[in-house]
């Protein structure tokens, strides 16, 4: 069998906000699609994660919607996907520099996956909408550019039953002691279920007081835990969400975005051709804002930061994620029900990744 990796949309700038729409002209079987986002930082602090910066990346065909969710979902998808690894990223967050990103649109449960992969053969017109906020993330940004590529199957891969899609199913405003009730689809199985408990200043498994899924009115619960066990559950599966930025420190206190959202810590160093005296400070860094401070007026810094739940995402998996068999089918149920109970005025997402079969 043989693979391709190809440019399917060639390097375009944005000055303002739009929704780049991107016919899919391709006829091989695709792996996975990489979406290449580039900002440039007006200046040298950071308003926002890079991620926040793309608000929506939809795979549609016609009204069928076949993947939707924001930056920072794909982002978190990916990382799980990956079983706890980003793409190559360079996060140069500073003034007049570009911080280069690749969201990830895999298709499959790894790449070149001969049974689950994206055949736009049996679609009408599959489109790739791409929705932009260029001054959402990043340093202040004045223009972004966008690049897609494609890794594809030269030749059709025998046994192809499918692809895995992703769709966000709802956001809303958390609060304490607050129950929020979704019914969920239940056409397609599922691989995982995720929910984002986003605050800035708050751990994200301090947001949430219960996660509960509830078959037919309870007659089966096969979920019902709290956002710490959670996060315990998920630290023991995954390996410790990592990243390294390059920073300018000053004499005062900086805010720093970034993708783990709790237990995270940083160290830093000097980013220059020769040693200097550098003191710094690093804290908090709670719901992905990490605080940074120190004694010179301007030194460019290396900031290598770790933690857990990527961009504040709990992930929910049913059965063993290679294996299609084991995962949650629930096409037999009348009623799938989840109830989110949150722990502050946190921002929730709630968001799936279902098996969709040919």
């Amino acid at each position: 069998m043989k693979y391709r990796f190809i440019e399917f949309f060639s390097r375009a700038n944005y000055v303002a906000d739009t929704t780049v729409v991107v016919d899919i002209n391709i006829q091989d079987v695709i792996s996975n699609i990489n979406i290449l986002y580039e900002l440039v930082n007006a200046d040298g602090t950071s308003c926002g994660h890079p991620a926040a910066s793309i608000t929506k990346v939809e795979l549609v065909d016609g009204s069928d919607v076949l993947f939707s969710l924001d930056g920072a979902e794909t982002e978190a998808l990916d990382w799980y996907n990956k079983g706890g690894r980003f793409p190559a990223n360079y996060n140069y967050a500073l003034a007049g520099g570009n911080v280069q990103r690749t969201l990830n649109l895999n298709f499959g449960r790894y790449l070149w996956d001969p049974e689950l992969a994206f055949d736009p053969k049996q679609f009408n017109n599959p489109q790739l909408r791409i929705s932009l906020d260029i001054s959402g993330g990043g340093n202040s940004c004045v223009s972004m550019y966008l690049t897609c590529y494609a890794n594809l199957f030269e030749t059709q891969p025998v046994g192809l039953k499918g692809f895995l899609m992703a769709k966000e199913f709802k956001q809303w405003t958390m609060a304490d002691n607050t129950h929020e009730y979704t019914d969920l689809p239940v056409d397609y199985p599922y691989r995982a279920l995720y929910h984002r408990a986003f605050l800035a200043g708050t751990e994200s498994n301090q947001c949430v007081q219960n996660i509960k899924l509830s078959e037919d009115q309870d007659k089966r619960v096969p979920y019902n835990h709290g956002g710490e066990e959670i996060m315990r559950c998920v630290t023991n599966d995954y390996p410790f969400c990592e990243e390294t930025y390059f920073y300018g420190i000053t004499d005062a206190q900086k805010a720093l975005y970034v993708t783990p959202s709790t237990l995270v810590t940083a160290q830093i160093t000097t980013w220059a051709a020769g040693a200097n005296t550098m003191n710094t400070a690093a804290w908090d860094g709670d719901g992905g804002r990490l605080y940074v401070d120190g004694v010179t007026a301007v030194a460019n810094a290396q900031i290598h930061v770790s933690g857990h739940i990527p961009h504040a995402c709990f992930e929910i998996p049913f059965g063993l994620k290679n294996d299609l068999n084991d995962w949650y089918d629930v096409r037999q149920l009348g009623n799938l029900k989840a109830d989110i109970e949150g722990a502050s005025a946190a921002q929730g997402f709630l968001f799936a990744q279902q098996f969709r079969n040919y």
